[in-house]
């Protein structure tokens, strides 16, 4: 399990720090725009998944391959329609090794899933900013803590701006 902690400095700077498995990461999730004082929402995403991190490098090649392929046909389209391909990509990812191996119990079952949309996830990661709650939504369904805290940090920034009074 991981640690999750934020802190607001004086320059009304949020900090949310992580600490789980794979590693500790400090996001800057609030820091103020220059000229104005409203708040410009940024993500510090330097920390990112490392190669030798990703799941996808322990499939077969040719699963790979399809993983890239996937990841190619999805990276121009909005997160909402990504997020609904990348649930079915992992469905099928999952289906596909029920019909080799037809005796997975439920949680192997499920645990494929994750492992389908993880490994998708991996390769739509631009270690960019999330930029809205579909792909903040998609990110917390990953296996890799990494992905699981900046989607927890986003929501937990956007249900903040929406409860306070301005």
């Amino acid at each position: 399990m991981s640690e999750f902690s934020i802190t607001k400095n004086n320059n009304a700077k949020i900090e949310a720090e992580v600490k789980g498995i794979d590693g500790s990461h400090t996001l800057d999730i609030f820091t103020p725009s220059e000229g104005s004082r409203e708040p410009t929402r940024r993500l510090n995403n330097l920390n990112g998944i490392a190669e030798d991190q990703k799941l996808k490098h322990a499939l077969p090649a040719e699963i790979q391959l399809a993983i890239s392929e996937w990841a190619n046909q999805l990276k121009d389209m909005p997160w909402k329609l990504k997020r609904r391909a990348i649930k079915r990509f992992s469905g099928s990812f999952a289906d596909n090794f029920l019909a080799i191996m037809p005796h997975l119990n439920d949680e192997e079952y499920e645990s494929l899933v994750v492992l389908g949309l993880t490994c998708l996830l991996e390769e739509l990661d631009t270690e960019g900013p999330i930029s809205n709650i579909d792909q903040a939504k998609c990110y917390i369904e990953s296996e890799h803590e990494y992905h699981q805290s900046i989607g927890q940090s986003f929501l937990i920034t956007n249900s903040k701006e929406k409860n306070s009074l301005h």
